[in-house]
């Protein structure tokens, strides 16, 4: 029983001496109330630019949920674009289907005229590698030597 008796004042003693390194920073309390501005949406540059992909080479692309990706070219190409082959590759190494329409949408970006060249659509948040070539060598790129690949927009839920 002795032996019982001793121990307690150890370990009361132990205890004591751990908790002396403790400060008093703590004191504040856990909780806190703060209000947050209001977050308004904004469009980053890069989203409505899109990727910029040389001609030639290829990069890798990153689908937004329920989006339909344009693959765009200068319209300062002219009829030469007509010779572009262009791919999208799924993760899997599947080609993804490019679909163009019979009137080739025009925008304005920077400064610059754009046209849709091809369309795509792929699964939610995955990863293509999109490349286009110019196999006949009919482009004359000038100043701008990149394609773009943007989002077109949200589809209706």
């Amino acid at each position: 029983m002795r032996l019982i008796w001793l121990t307690i004042p150890a370990l009361l003693a132990v205890t004591v001496a751990g908790c002396a390194d403790d400060t008093v920073k703590d004191a504040a309390p856990a909780t806190s109330t703060t209000t947050a501005a209001p977050v308004t949406p904004t469009v980053a540059p890069a989203a409505v630019e899109g990727v910029r992909i040389p001609l030639g080479d290829t990069e890798t692309v990153v689908v937004p949920a329920d989006a339909v990706m344009d693959i765009k070219v200068p319209a300062a190409w002219g009829d030469a674009v007509a010779t572009l082959r262009c791919t999208v590759t799924d993760s899997t190494g599947r080609n993804e289907d490019l679909r163009s329409g019979d009137q080739r949408k025009r925008e304005s970006v920077e400064g610059r005229d754009w046209i849709t060249l091809w369309t795509f659509s792929s699964s939610p948040a995955t990863e293509v590698t999109v490349g286009c070539k110019d196999p006949q060598a009919k482009i004359s790129t000038g100043d701008v030597d990149y394609l773009r690949v943007a989002p077109r927009g949200l589809m209706p839920e």
